[in-house]
């Protein structure tokens, strides 16, 4: 298993730099308690009735700047995991509104090893109000630029995999698979690769390490992080991540009684934008119950950070 792990980054890599257009799908920070928004493979994966609302205001300091809301829901099933996964993400003067239904099922390979396929599907309206925009030559313009306020409706779908090994997991998805380069365009979303991996050390009875590797690509946009969360008995945890060329991470957060989790983090921007913005904020909370046993034998996740 410690082989296959030094494996990671480089796979992460590969996936994350397969396609090249500039809109990308929302940024997040606490992605490692938000999985559903990039994969539908975890759906259903912590054994739990989850429901988890993330909000982030990204690069304060500029009129107009990213603000992204995300609510996920899922739970497992004796059919597997289903979920709902809606996002909202405003960047200037575009606005993207998704609303996906997720499935999963998982092949159990052993007792403490399974494998998730997932499969979402759903809508994307993206709206640009033209009219907020300025042209360097309003007197020939470019025949597809756009005046008003125009927005369209697409289909979805997106398909991903989880592999599961004790205390250690990785994930690959893709979305929009429906779209080529060929077709992207302001309002219909290129496709997006994504890799995540994560293993748990635990040092003591109350004392936990998680890592963490993310990256994604949108087109000629991609991006690669790293994450180190310390976990203190269950109770609460710190963290530190580096986007790389972007920000580097501070993150902080509470876990009640097992149930509610409530974290936060703070982007220090390190990138080009650095000189223009004073950070990033992202908060989120999410709702855990444990339901009934389901009556088969699909795999439940044991693992701390989920």
């Amino acid at each position: 298993m410690a082989k296959i792990f030094t494996y990671i980054p480089t796979i992460i890599l590969i996936v994350a730099t397969h396609i090249s257009i500039a809109q990308t799908d929302i940024q997040q920070t606490n992605y490692m308690f938000n999985e559903l928004s990039f994969n539908p493979a975890y759906t259903g994966s912590t054994g739990n009735i989850r429901a988890t609302v993330l909000a982030r205001k990204q690069w304060l300091g500029f009129e107009t700047s990213p603000l992204t809301q995300t609510l996920c829901v899922d739970n497992n099933t004796r059919f597997g995991g289903i979920g709902l996964n809606i996002n909202h993400d405003q960047l200037g003067y575009e606005r993207s509104l998704y609303a996906k239904l997720l499935y999963s099922y998982t092949a159990q390979l052993s007792e403490k090893t399974a494998l998730t396929a997932g499969f979402a599907a759903g809508v994307i309206h993206r709206s640009l109000d033209g009219s907020m925009l300025e042209f360097q030559d309003e007197i020939t313009p470019d025949p597809s630029a756009i005046f008003d306020n125009q927005g369209e409706i697409k289909p979805t779908i997106d398909f991903g995999l989880q592999f599961l090994h004790k205390d250690f997991a990785i994930g690959l998805s893709s979305a929009h698979l429906h779209t080529s380069l060929q077709q992207a365009s302001i309002f219909n979303m290129p496709r997006h690769f994504y890799g995540y991996a994560q293993y748990r050390v635990q040092a003591g009875e109350k004392l936990a390490f998680v890592p963490t590797v993310y990256a994604k690509s949108g087109s000629n946009v991609y991006q690669v992080e790293a994450n180190t969360n310390v976990y203190f008995n269950k109770k609460f945890w710190l963290g530190a991540s580096y986007r790389l060329d972007e920000s580097m991470v501070a993150l902080a957060g509470l876990i009640v009684k097992e149930q509610v989790y409530i974290g936060y983090a703070y982007d220090f921007n390190v990138g080009d934008v650095s000189p223009h913005s004073y950070g990033s904020h992202e908060i989120f909370i999410s709702f855990r119950k444990k339901p009934a046993p389901p009556q088969s034998g699909f795999y439940q996740s044991t693992r701390l950070f989920n």
